[in-house]
């Protein structure tokens, strides 16, 4: 996330937001046909793998390891086709050119391809590895773009770039999952390549049910989110879609670090047998006190976070409030959603997607041409609230208990704050980082942030750092009894 905002302040600072939006809508319609091109398999076989990986059965893993990479490889195969056949309507409208049409195809390809290598290492639950892995790429991804566009190669340059990162992420995944898990193949008689064939089969067949489930829902959610920059570019131009983009990139951020829980979620869940709800409200409830306090500071300093982009920016502030609105239903429907995929009830996942990308994607239309950038972020709200609410009938239909207590905290509390420093007029910087401070404190104190989720936060930490954090915690809780 961070490197990521990085990335795109850098570049704000030398190209223009025509530049940034021309190769925003790019991004967005390559992110929507990478999806096509997966399939779903990247969180199908999560169902399958996440198994295979708890009882040790390596041979099964491999199985869908290469089924998984079989079914992809079609894909991207049919993906590129298809980006080939509208290749002149993407000039023709978007004015778009076949080198650029060439190296979406090659994104396309490498995102999907990363996609399906992550699920398989987030499935071994061996994920200290992912971190070095996006440093790597994301850094490789800013150098080359910074240099190519310094040459004055713009949007080509800075998709190329884009393109890199994904492109080195699939290197290093495939080197991980090869060395650390094994994977080559040694079969080598007869018998042991009819029963690996028979495998191969079979798991085929299990990641299509399963992932086919998943990924039309999945595709509707990936254009109601992508959409929105992409109809943007085509009703107000490339600098209003490179706005509004800068403005869901920070938002995406942010999803992103939500999601990091419920991708390993979803392997784990899949492996149980009992407590999958209580799982599930204990990874929501971790995901909202990551999200929620940060994005509610962030509403009201959106106009100095726009700022650090450029003064070009500022005028996407009030876009950025709206889609920061989003994150607390996001974070319970894609919870409700990983619960009710985990048990296969995928009628259920599917009416959460369409309950959250319809509402989207028709208010694009209906709202981008009159209010532009603030239009398309109401539509991207109102579709996370209308899932949310999908998502909350569901649970109740199934069971499954959340505390709303512990939500209206975690929402009201950082609110609370985050509104008084505003009306004191607080640095930005100080503003946000009181801000998660105090909530933290007062959540704790309510005993919504437990002592074990501390704990667990400074294990995830170098055991260099986390000696040092934890001796720290320690002393202060000799003098208030609050983390040990």
């Amino acid at each position: 996330m961070i490197i990521g905002y990085i990335f795109w302040i850098i570049l704000s600072q030398i190209t223009s937001a025509e530049v940034i939006g021309a190769s925003s809508a790019l991004i967005s319609l390559t992110n929507i046909f990478a999806v096509v091109a997966v399939i779903g398999i990247d969180e199908g076989n999560q169902r399958f793998l996440g198994k295979s990986f708890s009882e040790g059965k390596i041979d099964d893993v491999k199985s869908y390891v290469k089924a998984s990479l079989f079914l992809v490889s079609v894909g991207i195969l049919a993906s590129s086709i298809a980006i080939l056949l509208i290749s002149s309507w993407i000039h023709d409208v978007y004015g778009i050119d076949f080198s650029l049409v060439i190296v979406a195809i090659i994104l396309v390809g490498s995102n999907a391809i990363q996609l399906l290598l992550y699920s398989v290492v987030t499935a071994s639950l061996k994920t200290k590895v992912l971190p070095k892995i996006m440093i790597v790429s994301s850094t490789a991804k800013l150098l080359v773009a910074v240099i190519l566009i310094l040459m004055g190669a713009g949007v080509l340059g800075l998709t190329i770039g884009y393109t890199l990162s994904h492109i080195i992420s699939s290197i290093l995944l495939a080197i991980v999952i090869l060395t650390t898990f094994a994977l080559s193949n040694k079969n080598n008689n007869s018998n042991q390549i009819r029963t690996a064939v028979a495998n191969f089969s079979h798991a085929c067949r299990n990641i299509v049910t399963a992932g086919v489930a998943r990924w039309i829902p999945h595709i509707i959610t990936t254009i109601g989110s992508q959409l929105g920059t992409i109809v943007i570019f085509g009703f107000q131009g490339s600098d209003q879609a490179g706005m509004y983009f800068i403005a869901l990139i920070i938002v995406n951020g942010i999803t992103y670090a939500m999601y990091s829980l419920f991708t390993v979620a979803l392997p784990a869940l899949s492996a149980m047998q009992d407590g999958r709800k209580r799982f599930t409200w204990h990874a929501i409830r971790l995901s909202a006190l990551i999200s929620v306090p940060f994005s509610s500071a962030l509403i009201f300093y959106s106009r100095e976070i726009m700022q650090l982009v450029g003064q070009t920016y500022i005028e996407a502030s009030l876009s950025l409030e709206i889609l920061l609105l989003s994150m607390l239903p996001t974070t319970v429907f894609t919870g409700v959603t990983v619960l009710v995929y985990s048990y296969g009830n995928y009628k259920q996942v599917l009416a959460i997607g369409l309950a959250t990308s319809i509402p989207r994607t028709t208010l694009y239309f209906a709202l981008v041409p009159v209010y532009g950038n603030t239009g398309a972020a109401m539509s991207y709200t109102i579709g996370a609230i209308v899932g949310f609410a999908v998502s909350v009938a569901i649970a109740n239909k199934i069971k499954m208990q959340m505390s709303w207590k512990d939500l209206g905290y975690i929402l009201i509390i950082p609110t609370g704050i985050a509104f008084g420093l505003d009306l004191l007029h607080v640095n930005f910087i100080v503003g946000i980082a009181a801000t998660l401070v105090i909530s933290y404190i007062s959540l704790l104190r309510l005993r919504i942030l437990k002592r074990t989720d501390i704990r667990d936060a400074v294990n995830i930490l170098p055991n260099s750092i986390s000696d040092q954090v934890t001796s720290i915690l320690k002393m202060i809780d000799r003098k208030s009894n609050w983390f040990y």
